[in-house]
């Protein structure tokens, strides 16, 4: 891309100036594109090594990601003005002038420039990867060399919400039964640290003989008091240390989302998730047109947990030697029986993106009742945990007093 300072005079008589990015490498392509609106370019200079880095320099902005969910609105309003008749580039401005989209407006104009110097849509899209996935940008590929845009921007919408509702089911799965123990767990920190030790004083100043469950109670209070927040800052540098070696070690990662999907709960939930994605993001890309081998291998790139992308790239090879669809996801040997019957029947009946779909339902519905499930039965083992917890420090703190009241009314 190239930098070029111009002056053009509008049709509308005004004088403009100003500083444009294009990818000509030519100052009469670059005048051009400047008077394609019938304007009139006085001077146009491509600005020199130095004078771009400045300009660089001068105009950086930190590459913003647009959520999930305005995208797929993005996509579904491009979708109803391609359908009613709009051109491409007409239906981006009028995206891009969105009040909701004000944060990649500057992208969506520089998208523009680029379809206007020529530039397909999908090429100009994949320019900004920060914004549009790489299944979007397929998708995008796949409606300009079939002439079915408009579908296929629709597909990529309903595909982006599904997957939206699949991670926010997630994340409220995980997140709620989390923050209900954290909370519990600071509650009792709270009574160990803060409450006891004051009431262990009055203890000690009447002189009153403690039994066994409130001196365990003291050390209990004495320990958290010396070492609590030791302890606490230890656990928030295992779980940084985690994070990092998550993000910088492919093996690390390995090991810890191979550790994530064999807990028992978490487990059943991180499974869930993946596999409605799997099948969801297969099906619309089959869907699509696009060939087998090369939507695995869109699936493992689009894949965060290392273990089910390293199963893809065993089905790629599986599939790469002839195995079947159905043979090589089994032999990946980390599907249920289920997926592995569906995708044999879809195989079978020539019917591979609706069974396809009706897994990745399936798993979306599973998902749905778990987060339902969840909370009904999170709140009795809550009840029963911190209440019994509750009952001993109460009981420990009683007792001293009990024994006073009985020598004093003796």
């Amino acid at each position: 891309m190239n930098y070029y300072r111009f002056k053009r005079i509008a049709p509308t008589g005004e004088m403009t100036s100003g500083v444009i990015k294009l990818h000509y490498q030519d100052i009469t392509s670059a005048m051009a594109h400047l008077e394609r609106d019938g304007s009139i370019a006085v001077h146009v200079q491509r600005l020199g090594p130095f004078l771009t880095l400045l300009f660089k320099v001068a105009t950086f902005r930190a590459k913003r990601r647009i959520t999930r969910a305005d995208l797929a609105e993005l996509l579904s309003n491009l979708a109803l003005m391609l359908r009613s008749g709009i051109t491409l580039t007409s239906a981006l401005e009028e995206v891009a002038a969105s009040a909701e989209l004000s944060e990649a407006e500057s992208d969506l104009d520089g998208i523009i420039e680029n379809i206007k110097a020529g530039m397909t849509f999908s090429d100009a899209a994949e320019k900004y990867a920060y914004i549009f996935p790489p299944s979007v940008i397929h998708l995008i590929r796949m409606g300009e060399e079939t002439g079915q845009l408009d579908k296929m921007l629709k597909d990529a919408a309903n595909h982006l919400k599904r997957l939206q509702g699949i991670i926010s089911d997630t994340k409220q799965a995980l997140l709620y039964p989390g923050m209900v123990f954290l909370a519990m767990g600071a509650g009792i920190f709270f009574w160990f640290y803060y409450v006891v030790p004051r009431i262990v004083q009055l203890f000690n100043e009447m002189d009153v003989v403690l039994p066994a469950l409130t001196k365990a109670l003291i050390r209990v209070s004495n320990f958290i008091q010396s070492y609590g927040l030791l302890v606490l800052m230890g656990l928030a540098a295992v779980v940084g240390l985690f994070h990092a070696l998550r993000r910088l070690n492919q093996n690390a990662r390995r090991g810890i989302d191979c550790f994530l999907l064999k807990l028992p709960v978490a487990g059943t939930i991180l499974n869930a998730s993946i596999l409605a994605f799997i099948t969801e993001y297969f099906a619309l890309l089959l869907n699509a047109g696009i060939d087998i081998l090369q939507s695995i291998t869109l699936l493992k790139r689009s894949l965060g947990n290392e273990v089910y992308k390293e199963k893809m790239g065993f089905i790629h090879d599986a599939l790469t030697r002839g195995e079947t669809i159905s043979g090589a996801f089994r032999e990946a040997l980390i599907f249920p029986s289920f997926v592995l019957r569906m995708i044999n029947i879809g195989e079978m009946s020539g019917t591979m993106t609706e069974q396809l779909n009706y897994i990745a339902e399936e798993y979306r519905n599973r998902l749905a009742v778990l987060v339902a499930t969840i909370g009904k039965l999170i709140e009795p083992v809550v009840l029963v945990v911190a209440g019994t917890i509750l009952a001993v420090i109460i009981a420990a703190l009683l007792l001293p007093i009990y024994d006073l009241l009985s020598k004093i009314t003796a």
